[in-house]
């Protein structure tokens, strides 16, 4: 009669294993591609996830007030066929001093740099360089559209893009978040949408 390990035995083991895969794979906690949602999830379950009621609703957006670092912000999230693929942060609040938008944008970018690791792209690009050698005008050469900043990160999962820029006097600041798997499949329906009204 041969000697060997028996097949509850393996099972046991091969249990053992994956468990121990699972536990070292979730240590840091579960993983969300944005906030605590994750690529593809419904509106239903983005709107569980806020635990109360939109600010603003579509159907195919959904928007909720947020603060970050004492900022207002909106927080929203966009959906195609009843499927997360889009989501980010668009300041609201509002200064007088152009240049703090500057200061703002410096923040979450280190927020960002600090979560991601170095930018994959930082830009500062002047369109009319007439006020670049004074500083203390940059906010408002941003407000006319003169000059823009942006930067990139990748996560094995998204697309992350923080901007400021301005045109007509009004200045924008946006964080947003794409998903690679699912950014070009938008696109594309979106992209076929638009042709089809034409």
């Amino acid at each position: 009669m041969r000697k060997g390990v028996s097949t509850p035995l393996i099972v046991l083991l091969i249990l053992v294993v994956l468990t121990l895969a699972l536990q070292d794979r979730y240590a840091e906690g579960v993983k969300y591609d944005f906030r605590k949602i994750n690529w593809g999830m419904s509106k239903g379950q983005v709107k569980a996830t806020e635990g109360k009621e939109p600010d603003s609703e579509t159907n195919t957006t959904v928007a909720y007030k947020v603060e970050i670092s004492g900022d207002d912000y909106i927080c929203g999230y966009t959906f195609l066929e009843d499927k997360l693929y889009n989501s980010g942060y668009v300041f609201i609040g509002g200064h007088t001093n152009e240049n703090l938008y500057i200061d703002d944008y410096g923040r979450l970018k280190g927020i960002l740099t600090k979560k991601y690791g170095r930018p994959e792209t930082d830009e500062i690009t002047w369109i009319d360089d007439l006020f670049k050698d004074d500083r203390s005008v940059w906010g408002f050469a941003i407000s006319i559209g003169d000059l823009s900043y942006r930067s990139t990160w990748e996560t094995p999962t998204t697309y992350i893009t923080l901007r400021l820029w301005g045109d007509n006097y009004e200045i924008d600041l946006v964080l947003a978040y794409d998903s690679r798997e699912l950014k070009g499949w938008a696109d594309k329906i979106i992209s076929e949408k638009e042709e089809s009204i034409f």
